[in-house]
């Protein structure tokens, strides 16, 4: 997660719609902090999210495609995208409607995004969902009792949330003295989708409203016990993101923590019932294919949990680097090292320091990490040429981030326009149907960062069937991972890639340490 300085807001509040954005200083990844008080208090006075200019995304759009692309390739998009920003051109009508739809929504953005997630298709679990689990509990599970308790635990913490949600008394998050958006947290426990629709509704629903009836609902997140109190929740990504989804668990994980030393009511409480459901023979069938179709989806899932436990982000401070950043490169290097080539690297970046705000994607592969990782393993390369490299491309993942995390990124920008045309009804440009376009948004991995302060583990899954998904956490000793991989799939192993990341990362360290640096 990423914060920028009053300065900084003051900056993207004032920026002009045109000419390329300098950033005046880097900033580094930091955890949010809360500060007591009405949640909802701040959420008028944040930032709406502005729409990045055209010639400026044009620009660092061909930068990002230069360590992906083919000569030819590259050629033919340098092309389009002359053709596409020409003045009077397309691009600037496209412009224009986003940047009018942004002056009349909360977020241009986030309702696109919102859409995307409505209109797939496919399976949420494995495909779209988040999953989460919690840490251990100290109280050992042993029978079926143990479990309704580890699950009466779970959902008394839920509960307790949702009241403080809906009475206005969540502590606010700020980060570098800046309130972040907490609506998301509302949003989290207050909505659902309605399924079977030819696209599907998302319902927020009040305090005291309820659902329609003879509706069939899809709330956001479900929790999951395991008969020896293993803990997990699995939540619906349309409407929230794996940072508001891993506080969330953080606060069950320190709420059950808190319940295990209270002591039992001194009133008895009335035994448990059992709820009957009337299950015709249709909705039974219904029932045993679906879960059928899981149980296939759920094999089909390489996962892989490492907690690397040879240092954390306080040695990679000590060694003078942003530790998201070295992480990055660390993943990008153990790619190289698997396939012989670069890799196209997605990193999720929070845009909570705008109202309503989600995420924008930082292209983390650029000429400068491909440069690093084509130099680290070549003998005829010395140290303190790699160490120099290293060090360029550690600046440059942080200024993409610094630029993405401002709202000033160009993968939503890009798909904003697109989505435009389609909603203007305009013959799509060649710019969004040629294939250097469809390449520059096939990534290999998606990454994402993804704090904890209870040693919770966030699991999602790729979004194509040959590519990664890799989540990590920063503790200061440690660093936890979750990779997945589809095991049908033989061109990727969820395994392979974790100790290949975890050679790069040992390396990468000896490599400092034996380097003398200026």
């Amino acid at each position: 997660m990423w914060g920028v300085c009053t300065r900084t807001v003051a900056k993207v509040r004032m920026m002009r719609p045109c000419g390329l954005v300098k950033s005046c200083h880097l900033v580094k990844p930091v955890s949010a902090t809360l500060v007591a008080g009405r949640h909802l208090t701040q959420q008028e006075g944040l930032p709406s999210l502005s729409v990045p200019p055209l010639q400026q995304t044009c620009e660092r759009y061909l930068i990002a495609l230069e360590p992906i692309m083919e000569v030819d390739e590259l050629k033919r998009a340098k092309q389009l995208v002359e053709e596409f920003q020409k003045p009077g051109g397309i691009g600037e009508r496209l412009q224009r409607g986003l940047e009018r739809k942004a002056r009349n929504t909360e977020n241009w953005s986030s309702d696109r995004l919102v859409g995307e997630y409505l209109k797939n298709r496919k399976p949420l679990v494995v495909h779209s969902n988040v999953g989460t689990f919690l840490p251990p509990t100290s109280q050992a599970v042993r029978d079926k009792w143990g479990q309704m308790r580890s699950a009466a635990k779970v959902i008394a913490s839920v509960l307790d949330l949702k009241s403080m949600i809906d009475n206005d008394t969540l502590p606010v998050e700020y980060m570098r003295g800046m309130p972040l958006c907490m609506k998301p947290y509302h949003q989290m426990l207050s909505s659902c989708r309605i399924p079977g629709l030819e696209k599907d509704s998302l319902v927020y629903y009040a305090k005291s409203s309820s659902p329609p009836k003879h509706i069939t609902v899809v709330h956001n997140s479900e929790i999951i016990v395991g008969e020896d109190g293993t803990c997990g929740i699995n939540c619906v990504h349309t409407i929230t993101d794996g940072t508001i989804q891993m506080a969330l668990v953080d606060y069950f994980a320190a709420h059950m923590k808190k319940s295990e030393i209270m002591q039992s009511p001194m009133v008895p409480l009335p035994m448990p019932q059992k709820l009957h459901f009337n299950i015709t023979p249709e909705i039974k069938k219904d029932i045993e294919e679906t879960k059928h179709s899981m149980d296939i989806l759920a094999q089909d899932l390489d996962l892989r949990v490492k907690v690397f436990d040879h240092f954390g982000k306080n040695v990679i401070k000590a060694l003078k680097m942003s530790p998201d950043a070295f992480i990055q490169m660390a993943i990008q290097l153990a790619y190289y090292r698997m396939y012989q080539r670069c890799s196209s690297v997605f990193e999720a970046a929070s845009l909570r320091m705008f109202r309503m705000g989600r995420t924008e994607g930082i292209r983390a592969t650029s000429s400068a990490s491909a440069a690093f990782v084509k130099a680290f393993d070549d003998p005829r390369k010395q140290n303190t040429e790699k160490v120099d490299l290293l060090e360029k491309a550690v600046k440059v993942h942080t200024s993409l981030s610094y630029m993405a995390v401002i709202g000033q990124g160009i993968d939503e920008h890009l798909e904003g326009l697109k989505t435009q045309a389609i909603e203007e009804k305009i013959p799509m440009p060649d710019f969004f149907t040629d294939i250097s376009y469809t390449k520059a948004f096939d990534y290999d991995l998606s990454t994402s960062q993804v704090p904890s302060r209870n040693g919770c583990l966030p699991v999602t899954c790729v979004d194509k069937p040959n590519g990664y998904d890799l989540s990590y956490t920063f503790m200061n000793d440690r660093i936890n991972f979750v990779a997945t991989a589809i095991k049908s799939c033989k061109e990727t192993n969820a395994a392979h890639l974790i100790q290949a990341l975890e050679d790069t990362l040992l390396d990468m360290r000896t490599l400092l340490e034996q380097t003398p640096r200026v």
